[in-house]
């Protein structure tokens, strides 16, 4: 009898809990009626919660009388009290400091800006792209603290080294880690030391291959440059990371989008050069010659002093932007397009590029969410050699006794004046008409986001990417200029280089997050996750000498017993394990963060390749104390934050440890 009484009473006080539970449905939109998806819904002090549909409809079963939270990416948060109801809509107005309440951080993670010990700085992406530099980094200088864009020179596909938290590596690699839609990417440059020449990068500049990414598709990039988040990364993030969201396709009707940008640049200043000396030492003329110690120029002969000013033109550059997206509340797309051509100030020198990227976002049901987008790159780059014999320098020591603009002939052979072809540097104009250099590369990024989510208190994600690069490039010295006719005692009569790059990145990542409660003011947040990322270059290059035809730039034309071969395969692998618990206490007002990494790199092997990254991290949002809010309202954000915690690199030779 007692058996029975206690399973009457049990079943009772279930039925109870169900009655006192309902289920709310509603819409989440803008101030000016449109729908609002991705709009997270909570029930305050509890952990159920719901995420709004592409159309801003949500549903979820909550206590009686309770408040509802909704929280959203650029949106004031707000609250709601039930009060009864079962349908409550409701209405975000933007915010645009809070940009920066949602971040999103390794693993494509997305946390509370309060729950953060470390800094997080967040760059709009309409910021970056108005500026309409031709790559993304250049927009970035000045905008994120402790940010340092060097470039190395104004000419158009200069490469750039991207530097976050200072030099970590004598020797290595110091850039920033980029990362877009969770799937880190290739920003390396070429290396001459892998070419069959094997020189040094010296006397000609190549792209970063970040910067083959649209600045018009991203979103927003989000900035980790503390110990704290940069051991979320690992190895390769000791250089800090820049995290790019891309711009997804809206629900809603189908919209086309086209913008067309256009910049003129002309040299600001010239450098000055004295026009009393000519080249050479000790009174003596020397066409090569560093110093400007020779001869006086004769009195009264005639100088073209505007040598410098007739060399550099003006340039332009023309950015197109197209894009079509749209979609229901189950699928979204968006496809863009851009085509940017930039003409230098300095002659024969351009960059082109062409960008065409599809993304689609499809929701099967409310657990389980997919997205994918596929980048295809084209960019074309015409460089002018820098170094000693460069076309600065050489317009610097050009002979004004002459005009820099007669530099070919009428059989086109290369115009002399002082001496013959071994003994005289290059007329700028040759140098940079007939010295070409020349990179084209094809490229595709890949990449597929798979979201699911078990129950409300856990949910599951996988990434994976693939980024391919393939490089053809080309340097030639005529048969004529300086640096390509060798000597009077051994000529050389033109040398080439040509080379091919295969690059090849492939990534995966899947990530375990829990959120829950512990009692009523302490939050739990927890992250289990594993990470792979294979590098694969293959680059294959060929040396030739001695041109049967001058002007014929291609390998068979050298002489066969001139050429050289080269082949260099770098291949490497690096493994990451992440574990990462949060502890948050009265609405994060004080939070405790905690993480482990481990990593193992190839490079290490067969020695024992596994090595860790702990780090901790505090913060205290001050300013949510009652006695701020009520006694010191015109401190709108206040936090202390703290952070330790150790990070390295890997080699980024095999064996190599500077």
């Amino acid at each position: 009898m007692k058996r029975s009484m206690l399973i009457l009473v049990s079943l009772l006080s279930t039925y109870g809990v169900a009655l006192a539970q309902k289920i709310v449905t509603g819409k989440v939109s803008t101030t000016d009626g449109s729908a609002l998806g991705g709009v997270t819904v909570l029930e305050k002090g509890k952990n159920t919660q719901s995420i709004t549909n592409n159309s801003g409809i949500y549903k979820i079963t909550v206590q009686e009388n309770a408040t509802l939270i909704f929280r959203h990416v650029g949106y004031k948060q707000i609250e709601k009290a039930l009060s009864g109801q079962q349908v409550l809509n409701v209405s975000l107005s933007e915010n645009s400091s809070s940009l920066d309440e949602v971040v999103v951080t390794a693993f494509g993670i997305k946390r509370d800006r309060k729950t953060l010990g470390y800094s997080t700085p967040i760059v709009a992406g309409s910021d970056v792209s108005e500026t309409q530099r031709e790559s993304f980094f250049q927009g970035l200088q000045g905008r994120v603290p402790g940010l340092s864009i060097n470039s190395t020179s104004g000419m158009p596909g200069a490469s750039a080294q991207i530097v976050l938290r200072g030099f970590a590596s004598i020797s290595g690699d110091n850039n920033a880690l980029i990362v877009v839609d969770g799937v880190p990417i290739n920003n390396s440059t070429l290396n001459e030391n892998d070419l069959a020449s094997n020189g040094a990068n010296r006397d000609l500049d190549y792209s970063n291959r970040a910067m083959d990414i649209n600045p018009e598709d991203i979103e927003t990039y989000t900035i980790l440059k503390g110990p704290e988040a940069t051991a979320q990364f690992g190895s390769q993030g000791a250089g800090g990371a820049i995290l790019i969201t891309t711009k997804r396709g809206k629900a809603g009707k189908f919209t086309v989008n086209y913008s067309l940008s256009g910049r003129v640049e002309t040299v600001n200043k010239y450098p000055e050069r004295q026009y009393v000396y000519a080249q050479g030492t000790n009174g003596t003329y020397s066409g090569t010659s560093v110093y400007a110690m020779g001869p006086k120029y004769p009195e009264g002969a005639t100088l073209y002093k505007d040598n410098v000013n007739n060399f550099f033109r003006t340039g332009y550059n023309q950015k197109h932007n197209l894009s079509f997206e749209g979609g229901s509340e189950k699928v979204t797309y968006r496809w863009s397009n851009e085509y940017s051509d930039n003409t230098g100030i300095v002659p024969n020198t351009s960059y082109k590029r062409f960008s065409t990227r599809l993304n689609g976002t499809a929701k099967f049901n409310e657990k389980l969410e997919f997205n994918t987008s596929f980048n295809y790159i084209n960019t074309q780059n015409d460089k002018a050699r820098k170094g000693n014999t460069g076309y600065l320098i050489t317009l610097m020591r050009f002979n004004p006794l002459y005009d820099v603009r007669d530099w070919i002939d009428e059989k086109g052979n290369r115009v002399l004046h002082n001496s013959d072809i071994y003994n005289e540097l290059d007329n700028p104009f040759w140098d940079v008409y007939r010295n070409t250099a020349n990179d084209d590369v094809n490229r595709l990024l890949a990449t597929s986001n798979i979201t699911y989510r078990a129950t409300n208190w856990l949910s599951l994600n996988g990434i994976i990417g693939i980024d391919f690069a393939n490089t053809q490039g080309q340097s030639v010295y005529h048969p004529q200029s300086y640096s390509g006719s060798g000597s009077s005692t051994n000529v050389r009569n033109g040398s080439m280089n040509e080379y091919q790059v295969n690059a090849r990145v492939l990534s995966g990542s899947f990530m375990a997050t829990a959120n829950t409660k512990i009692g009523r003011d302490i939050s739990f947040r927890a992250n289990l996750g594993t990470e792979f990322k294979d590098y694969n270059t293959l680059t294959n290059s060929q040396y030739g000498e001695d041109f049967y035809d001058p002007n014929f730039y291609s390998i068979n034309n050298t002489f066969p017993s001139t050429r050289l071969a080269r082949s260099v395969a770098n291949n490497f692998r690096t493994v990451g394990f992440l574990a990462q618990a949060g502890f948050g206490y009265l609405d994060n007002l004080l939070y405790l963060n905690l993480t482990g990494r481990l990593d193992a790199a190839s490079r290490m092997m067969p020695n024992n390749p596994y090595f860790g990254y702990p780090s901790a991290s505090l913060a205290f949002n001050f300013s949510d104390l009652s006695f701020f809010k009520n006694k010191v309202q015109w401190l709108s954000d206040g936090k202390y934050r703290i952070s330790v915690g150790t990070t390295g690199k890997a080699p980024f030779k095999s064996y190599y440890t500077l």
